[in-house]
């Protein structure tokens, strides 16, 4: 049940590197490490949804989210901070950030492929997500999945995990979800 839910692809160099957010250092270090390595000249980053942060702005409380935070990370990694875009959506999901992609590469035409980083036990249901919201474009853009190979997640023994554990069941949940409701919105 663990090793469905990694997808692995072939890396080759591409347009650029989306980092998911949603997890630890795990998958900004697997993007430092890509980009470093001459496999984009981009990390491309979606603002998740933090409850509490609008509340905090209006007691002029200003608090850095999650994207800003892994750039801040990749840029003392030594990758510049002119390689990072950040696009502003306020996603509560993989869906919404695949969808806040899909306007990027629209207005982005020149972007043909994409390397998609996130945790290992998110990586199928990722891929799955992205590639439909692709459909979308009136072309065809390569998304390359690679989960981050700094996340413990222990596929083959999950069950010896409590948290590993709890990923699959929620993974399973979501997949679910993606192919019965969100699917069709």
């Amino acid at each position: 049940m663990g090793t469905f839910l990694v997808r692995q692809d072939e890396v080759k160099p591409a347009a650029m590197i989306v980092v998911l957010m949603g997890s630890g250092p795990d998958r900004i270090l697997e993007a430092v490490d890509l980009y470093q390595e001459g496999c984009g000249d981009r990390i491309v980053m979606v603002e998740n949804n933090q409850p509490g942060y609008d509340l905090l702005a209006k007691r002029g409380v200003t608090l850095l989210r999650d994207a800003h935070l892994a750039k801040s990370v990749g840029v003392q990694l030594g990758v510049p901070g002119e390689a990072f875009v950040i696009l502003p959506q306020n996603a509560l999901s993989t869906q919404d950030e695949a969808r806040r992609v899909v306007k990027y590469l629209q207005a982005n035409e020149e972007i043909d492929s994409m390397i998609l980083v996130t945790s290992q036990y998110h990586s199928a249901r990722a891929y799955k997500i992205f590639d439909w919201a692709a459909d979308d474009l009136e072309r065809d853009v390569k998304i390359v999945s690679k989960p981050s190979r700094y996340d413990e997640f222990d596929a083959k023994h999950w069950w010896r995990s409590r948290e590993d554990a709890k990923r699959v069941v929620m993974e399973y949940l979501k997949l679910a979800n993606f192919y019965v409701l969100d699917r069709w919105k």
